[in-house]
């Protein structure tokens, strides 16, 4: 091979090579312009605090790019997580997801459903969990049915990895319990009281439990 065919075949396959590279895109984002520094398939990430294991994240692909420190799942994702005491608490599924190296946070994004052991359920298309202060967090709309079946809507979420301890704002739902209304109406007359129990019907506002 002549030095002429040598140089354009060299051209030709950085060319080929520099395309296929290209045409990756992360979560959400547009990276036509980054090269990916690292690449994985069918693993796992562990998250600890205090070297108490917090989260597991089982992808089925990821990718890492050159120009930030985010890893991104482009494939079916599962996320555990677990309390203080490193016993699991609850399962999430999402479409894809982000791992934040700086604040070691885990993104779901897109069809994510938590499912707590006790039986709370919440769905939401974008989901942070907070790995220093271990919260599950949403600033988007989100349902959560609870262990009672009572089912909620709302915008913006806030719990501990069981569900167990959650606020909802913009709260609205529809209770499956039956309520004592008399008693109810009593409660409402206190006003240092706050009864955030959902009745058959819409109510507007913030709901702890």
């Amino acid at each position: 091979m002549g030095e002429r065919s040598l140089t354009l075949f060299l051209a030709l396959a950085l060319f080929l090579g520099c395309s296929e590279t290209d045409e990756k895109d992360s979560v959400g984002t547009d990276n036509k312009t980054r090269i990916a520094v690292q690449e994985g398939w069918d693993s796992r990430l562990i998250l600890t605090r205090a070297g108490q294991r917090q989260a597991e994240v089982v992808y089925g692909h990821m990718v890492k790019y050159n120009d930030e420190a985010i890893v991104y799942f482009d494939e079916s994702v599962n996320v555990d997580f677990y309390d203080k005491e490193g016993r699991h608490t609850s399962h999430l599924v999402a479409d894809q997801g982000e791992y934040h190296e700086k604040s070691e946070d885990v993104y779901g994004i897109g069809n994510v459903t938590v499912v707590s052991d006790s039986g709370a359920i919440l769905m939401t298309e974008v989901l942070r969990w907070d790995n220093k202060r271990g919260k599950i967090l949403s600033d988007t709309n989100v349902m959560v049915i609870t262990e009672k079946q009572d089912t909620l809507w709302g915008v913006g979420f806030e719990s501990n990895s069981d569900l167990s301890r959650r606020v909802i704002r913009q709260a609205r739902g529809v209770s499956q319990e039956t309520i004592d209304i008399e008693a109810l109406e009593k409660s409402f007359e206190k006003p240092n009281e706050q009864d955030t129990t959902m009745v058959g019907r819409k109510n507007e506002g913030l709901y702890e439990s």
